[in-house]
């Protein structure tokens, strides 16, 4: 078997990729062996700058699922989830759409697992939100599913539920550029959701997602990229989709625009997120209250994608209607006041 530097010099030499197989040795080599940090940056650097392929990402995305703290779930309730983890990192200063759009789909009627973090580059992750809005982020994994359990949603903390990469972590920092780990992450949901939406921040890794999560056995799924850079289904014009259908072992590139869910176009600048996680957990706080608006829009938007990726609605203005009436019901508020009462058991 081949080592981290023999590995590490063969892709140097740009004469060749990663296998899958030798993509899981590296990482775990990376993770719990005697790499050096200057090691690890160079071959992560190596990927960033040729460009990971989907084999290599597969490889990184296996190893992280395997070392990841499990979730205690029943296999039925494991074939229900739904998670909403995207790459982030779009710069684009928006509100926390996708965390709406999960709290949403959950009143809706979804089982969502949704794996996120606190912020990196951006002012509010979804973690620093949710903590805002008074819903404990770090719960242990048997906690968490019991708001599952509870409220149809649970949040799952990737720092808490992935320690492994607590050894990465001070190299990617001082990186400071995008690594395969961003791709990697949300593609490692600790409770193994079947069904996603995910986000990305780049047009040019559409593809290479969808093609992984198909090794991957992602039964139902959507990639997006917004025509405006955002990492979600965006209003203000076309979103670059890749469905991908595990069963049909295939994906299939589309572009999706607003009026297709019956709703209206709106310019980027009506999207802007606050300057603090209070700011932006008052956002959602309006929009779960009934607020009408772009805001509401782009985040019913992104919860129908989730409600058909989950098998709740059949089609997205379905998917929309669903998340519209899970609002103005109040079963979004009443969402929320479930999940607070988790913070209390902590």
């Amino acid at each position: 078997m081949a080592t981290f530097p023999d590995l590490l010099h063969s892709i140097q030499a740009g004469q060749r990729t990663l296998t899958r197989a030798e993509a899981r040795t590296a990482l775990r080599e990376m993770l719990t062996g005697e790499t050096s940090d200057a090691e690890i940056a160079e071959l992560l650097t190596v990927l960033a700058r040729r460009g990971e392929t989907v084999e290599e990402l597969t490889g990184f995305a296996e190893t992280m699922r395997e070392l990841a703290i499990p979730v205690p779930l029943t296999d039925q309730e494991r074939s229900l989830l739904i998670d909403t983890c995207g790459t982030g990192g779009d710069d684009r200063g928006t509100f926390n759409i996708s965390t709406g759009a999960a709290l949403v789909a959950a009143a809706a009627g979804a089982k969502v697992a949704k794996h996120g973090n606190r912020a990196v580059t951006s002012k509010c992750g979804s973690a620093d939100v949710l903590e805002a809005l008074g819903i404990a982020v770090a719960l242990p994994p048997e906690l968490a599913v019991e708001s599952l359990r509870a409220a149809g949603f649970m949040f799952l903390y990737a720092p808490a539920l992935h320690p492994t990469m607590k050894r990465v972590l001070p190299v990617r920092r001082a990186l400071g550029f995008r690594t395969i780990f961003n791709l990697a992450g949300p593609l490692t949901n600790p409770a193994g959701a079947p069904a996603q939406i995910m986000g990305v921040f780049a047009p040019d890794r559409v593809s290479l997602v969808a093609e992984t999560m198909l090794h991957l056995g992602v039964r139902h799924a959507f990639v997006v990229h917004g025509s405006d850079g955002l990492d979600e289904l965006t209003i203000t014009g076309a979103s670059h989709v890749a469905e991908v259908r595990g069963d049909e072992a295939s994906w299939r590139a589309s572009y999706v625009h607003p009026e297709d869910a019956g709703l209206s176009r709106a310019s980027l600048s009506e999207l802007a997120g606050g300057a603090t996680a209070a700011e932006n957990a008052a956002t959602l706080e309006r929009i779960f209250a009934g607020e009408k608006g772009p805001k509401r829009d782009i985040v019913l938007l992104n919860a129908a994608a989730a409600l058909v990726a989950g098998r709740i609605a059949t089609d997205l203005r379905e998917g929309a209607e669903r998340a519209a009436e899970a609002i103005d019901s109040g079963a979004a508020r009443k969402t929320v006041t479930k999940l607070r009462m988790f913070a209390e058991k902590v």
